[in-house]
């Protein structure tokens, strides 16, 4: 078994609290990404619903208005890949589970993320996230 560095096994814990924060979004309460994100007015943040927002206070607002439309939902991180770099490190996964629709479906979820985090004092922050859901690309580049 390879063993991890320090800044690696923070990042993934990081990514590990990111499914955490991500699933309290998705049943309605969005505060715990106040933990997670870096409040620095270089954060980004460009959703899988076509979003794009700069700085703490817009993906705030963002992350926000979903959790309040959001009925809830379960996901977990699949294929983690983790690069540390210094204080900087890049996150591709996917997060699978169940998403809860307005009519009140449950529907599975599949969404490519990418993060990336800065180690500010000492502890791994969140500082730009993308996301987009794999259904879409699926069907277009499958159908003839």
């Amino acid at each position: 078994m390879t063993r991890l560095s320090n800044d690696e096994a923070g990042v993934r814990s990081a990514v590990d609290q990111w499914i955490v924060v991500l699933n309290a979004m998705l049943n309605g309460d969005p505060k715990p990404l106040a933990g997670l994100y870096s409040h620095a007015r270089d954060v980004t943040y460009m959703g899988a619903e076509g979003t794009y927002r700069i700085g703490w206070d817009a993906t705030y607002a963002d992350w926000s208005a979903q959790a309040e439309k959001s009925t809830g939902g379960q996901v977990d991180a699949a294929d983690v890949h983790v690069v540390v770099s210094g204080d900087l490190a890049a996150v591709q996964h996917f997060s699978r589970g169940h998403v809860r629709q307005p009519d009140g479906q449950m529907n599975e979820a599949k969404v490519r993320e990418s993060s990336v985090f800065r180690k500010e004092n000492g502890t791994w922050k969140m500082i730009a996230h993308h996301a987009d859901g794999v259904p879409y690309w699926e069907k277009a580049f499958t159908e003839s």
